[in-house]
């Protein structure tokens, strides 16, 4: 009997083969197509469950779809499409039940009424479950935290098929993997996350010619570290990539206050001669969410990302210097500290707590770029990622487990592999940045 039709008997009715719409979904995840030999989409809890024991009474891989956020495509074995978990409920004292399934742009509509917000990702269509189970740098993560700073509860379905409450009270060393540690220990279908007040927010763009790059860091350097909790911003520093798209500094900001408030933290970059634009003015927390761009971008990214300790003028230097790269090169500050820095280092997987900003650069090479194209442009990248601590999980599309060695510190990696080893010693989920159990 083939897989595809043993899983059929198994989960009747949830299981699809290729030529069917909801395996061409199912296989699509965010770094694009696989060729699975079947999709189970399951609409419960039991379903979910028994979908895993088949599959593992199969011996065949299991991938996790989880809003199209979250594993590798699957070149063999089943994936397991959460599309139908997507129910979000708000409850008693901003606590908000999420489908692991959902979009973070549903999320922010569905908390809009009640004047609430989730720091969570950047986009409309972004995944809920994998980019909670990866930390979740949202909007507002100097005011609130991470996403996994806000987590309560998990429901997770094991690699035995037990459904499992996940809290802090109830297995509180997997509550603590789960919040940081990826999909490494089962599928999650549901989190209890706490929401907090967003009314009152004020934002905009700012955006800024080429003429002085090291003013406008050093600049926003200086705001963020002096900037009360409230300010969340993130610059970005595009090269020219179409006439629509001008090269320079940009500066996305939000504010949970007035606009004369923002105008007044913002006056020293206001007052730089090198702006070109400003647009400020109240705004809605679900309007700072944008749409992803569709399609993947023509380009074969040479870069990383990674937690900045200290932004120092040493720092910002190489970062002007990497901008100066013969390839057309764009780097992003995301402003942490505030509440993303109160919580401790060890309480979460996500262990550089003491980050001042998420750093990330890549260089645009033509597709078809070789190695050695890529390793030429590498020394004025490696020298700015080299003064942050390591990798952001959710960002980084390397993979391996030298990778897995530099986003989590020795102390936390040993720990999660840990709790690996007690709720997956069979190693049954292996997702993108995959944690082995200790053996």
């Amino acid at each position: 009997m083939s897989i595809l039709s043993d899983l059929s008997e198994r989960v009747p009715g949830r299981t699809f083969g290729p030529g069917s719409t909801e395996y061409d979904d199912g296989r699509t995840v965010f770094y694009g197509p696989g060729e699975p030999e079947a999709v189970i989409r399951p609409s419960t809890v039991d379903e979910l469950a028994a979908a895993v024991r088949a599959a593992v009474d199969a011996n065949v891989p299991i991938s996790v779809r989880s809003g199209g956020h979250g594993s590798l495509p699957a070149t063999d074995g089943v994936v397991i499409d959460l599309a139908e978990f997507n129910a979000i409920e708000v409850g008693d004292d901003g606590l908000v039940t999420v489908g692991a399934g959902a979009h973070w742009g549903d999320v922010a509509a569905a908390l809009a009424p009640h004047g609430l917000g989730i720091t969570s990702g950047d986009t409309l269509d972004v995944g809920v479950g994998g980019l909670a189970l990866g930390g979740g740098i949202g909007w507002l993560v100097r005011t609130h935290g991470l996403t996994v700073d806000l987590m309560r509860e998990i429901e997770l379905v094991t690699a035995t098929g037990e459904v499992l409450t996940v809290n802090a009270e109830s297995h509180p060393d997997l509550f603590w993997a789960l919040r940081g540690g990826g999909g490494n220990f089962g599928i999650a279908t549901r989190f209890i996350l706490q929401a907090a007040p967003v009314d009152g927010i004020v934002g905009g763009h700012l955006q800024f010619d080429q003429s002085d790059v090291g003013a406008v860091l050093r600049t926003w350097r200086d705001i963020t570290v002096a900037s009360p909790d409230e300010l969340n911003s993130t610059l970005l520093v595009m090269p020219q990539l179409m006439a629509e798209m001008p090269a320079g500094p940009q500066l996305a900001v939000a504010l949970r206050g007035t606009e004369e408030e923002l105008r007044r933290v913002l006056d020293p970059l206001l007052s730089l001669p090198s702006v070109t634009e400003v647009k400020l003015g109240p705004v809605a927390y679900g309007e700072l969410l944008e749409a992803a761009p569709p399609g993947r971008p023509p380009f074969r990214f040479v870069g990383g990302n990674g937690f900045a300790p200290d932004l120092s003028d040493e720092f910002l230097a190489a970062c002007e210097r990497a901008l100066g790269t013969a390839a057309p090169t764009m780097l992003m500050l995301r402003a942490l500290g505030g509440a993303f820095s109160r919580v401790a280092a060890d309480a979460t997987p996500i262990a550089f707590r003491d980050a001042q900003a998420l750093f990330v650069v890549n260089t645009l090479l033509p597709a078809d770029a070789t190695d050695a194209d890529a390793a030429a442009i590498r020394p004025a990248l490696d020298e700015a990622l080299g003064f942050t601590s390591g990798p952001y999980a959710n960002f980084t599309q390397e993979f391996g487990d030298d990778v897995t060695a530099t986003i989590y510190p020795p102390s936390t990696l040993e720990r999660l592999r840990r709790v690996k080893s007690e709720v997956d010693p069979g190693d049954v989920f292996r997702p993108a940045h995959h944690i082995a159990p200790t053996r």
